[in-house]
């Protein structure tokens, strides 16, 4: 049951918003309202299925100032019919008041017709685009030609309304909007939830608005229940769509997972406006495992890490950024139980830190090729047999050069029959545990040149 805030001598209403099946659309109208009706203040949240249930103390909100919060983004310059549906908002919030306060099912009765039209950002809410298995039959909201709107206009105003609380997830010539679908919340929530309205990423639309899920997740994850994200893409030449991002594994996850999340949203951060041929394939992986995990996408994330870790070629924030992502053993731990990757041998800490103190030593990536030789290892016995090949040639190299080092790898080798070792040899889980192992290996050589240093330095005196 709702939390009742009658009994601490608050009046309150009740309101309904009925949902029309358009992910995107629903989430700006519960959204809106939530901000329209209840402002700065608490409300409870039920999802009845058909509907959901807002209560809460009466408060409201000034719609103008959800236009300058629309100023503010820029947005004014491509888009005054927002801003004229907000100054709707006020002149008819009786209207709109009752339109809420009515249970649903609410009539589907056509309204006037809407002179202004419809925000082109909302528009696409109302349409599935080719992702949809009946794409050449969605609906729209409005006429281009001032006939009636397709949905009742109390219900479009405060649609738009929400629209503007929106994250706004630029990739190219691509911009996604994006908002949290939130659960049954039986506690008091505030409306005024904060969260940053600006995403960019070089890699394409795609990788921007998971990078804004994630944000959104990160500022509000611990705070509010949140199922999933809905998005609505603006693609060029009028190719648009809406949905949800898919993220609900990451969000059911989220309070076990946090240091991967957090470590994902920092590279995405630190890689979001890279020059023109900078490789993007780690960040595109990246988002593609955050939607949907599995053991195959994280094995090609350690490679694609593996591949900018060498690559002297690359700018050194980049390679720094990538030597974060996946940078710990609890971060490693996090995405394998993501995966559903359990009960695997792990790795063994003497091998671990033996291989990640030989390939530190190396210098221009000449350890880039033993690895791969551990990548291409399909079979315990062969994987094993490389390791043992790598740490007997650093062996012979470290007893004339580095003592200290040859006393680490005798016992590393000495490790190689141990029973933790041994128990890897299960052809059933050497996949995984191959990937979590070479993971480990990567998040030990630690990418902090003296370089990169500088030029850290140099940037925080500019700044």
């Amino acid at each position: 049951m709702p939390l009742k805030f009658g009994r601490l001598g608050v009046a309150t209403k009740t309101y309904y918003v009925q949902k029309t099946g358009f992910p995107f659309y629903d989430a700006c109208q519960l959204v809106g309202a939530m901000h329209l009706f209840f402002g700065s203040g608490a409300s409870s949240l039920r999802d009845l299925r058909t509907h959901w249930e807002l209560s809460g103390p009466v408060a409201g909100a000034n719609p103008a100032n959800y236009g300058e919060r629309l100023k503010g983004k820029g947005l004014e310059r491509v888009e005054q019919t927002t801003l004229a549906v907000l100054d709707e908002l006020e002149a008819s919030r009786g209207d709109i008041e009752s339109f809420f306060e009515a249970r649903p099912p609410k009539a589907e009765v056509l309204q006037r017709a809407r002179q202004e039209g419809v925000s082109r950002y909302l528009e696409p809410a109302w349409q599935m685009g080719a992702r949809s298995p009946d794409a050449a039959q969605h609906g729209v909201l409005a006429s281009q030609r001032g006939l009636p709107s397709k949905r009742p206009v109390p219900e479009i105003l405060v649609a738009t309304l929400g629209l503007t609380q929106a994250a706004l997830a630029y990739g190219n010539d691509e911009v996604t909007t994006v908002l949290p679908v939130l659960e049954n919340s039986v506690q008091p929530m505030t409306p005024f939830i904060t969260f940053k309205q600006r995403y960019q990423h070089q890699a394409g639309g795609a990788v921007s608005a998971v990078f804004a899920a994630v944000g959104i997740l990160a500022d509000l994850g611990l705070r509010y229940r949140i199922q999933d994200f809905a998005f609505a893409y603006h693609g060029g030449r009028g190719f648009y769509y809406s949905g949800l991002l898919g993220l609900h594994r990451l969000c059911a996850a989220f309070a076990g997972v946090k240091k991967f999340a957090h470590e994902a949203l920092d590279y995405l951060e630190r890689t979001r406006s890279l020059e023109k041929g900078v490789p993007l394939d780690l960040a595109r992986l990246l988002a593609d495992f955050l939607k949907n995990p599995s053991p195959d996408t994280l094995a090609a994330m350690a490679r694609a890490k593996a591949r900018v870790l060498v690559d002297e070629s690359l700018p050194v924030n980049v390679r720094a950024a990538a030597s974060g992502l996946l940078g710990t053993p609890v971060s490693i731990q996090e995405a394998m139980r993501m995966a559903e990757i359990r009960q695997i041998p792990p790795p063994s800490e003497a091998l671990v830190k033996a291989l990640g103190e030989v390939f530190r030593g190396e210098g221009n990536g000449d350890w880039i090729g033993a690895y791969i030789g551990l990548e291409r290892a399909d079979k315990p016995e062969k994987f094993y047999a490389e390791v043992a090949k790598i740490l007997s040639r650093a062996l012979a190299k470290a007893e004339k050069e580095r003592k200290w080092l040859a006393k680490n790898l005798k016992e590393a080798m000495d490790s190689l029959s141990s029973e933790e070792v041994l128990s890897a040899y299960d052809q059933r889980t050497f996949p995984a545990h191959k990937t979590a192992f070479l993971l480990r290996v990567l998040a030990s050589m630690k990418y902090q040149s003296a370089k990169l240093e500088a030029v850290e330095a140099a940037q925080g005196e500019e700044a």
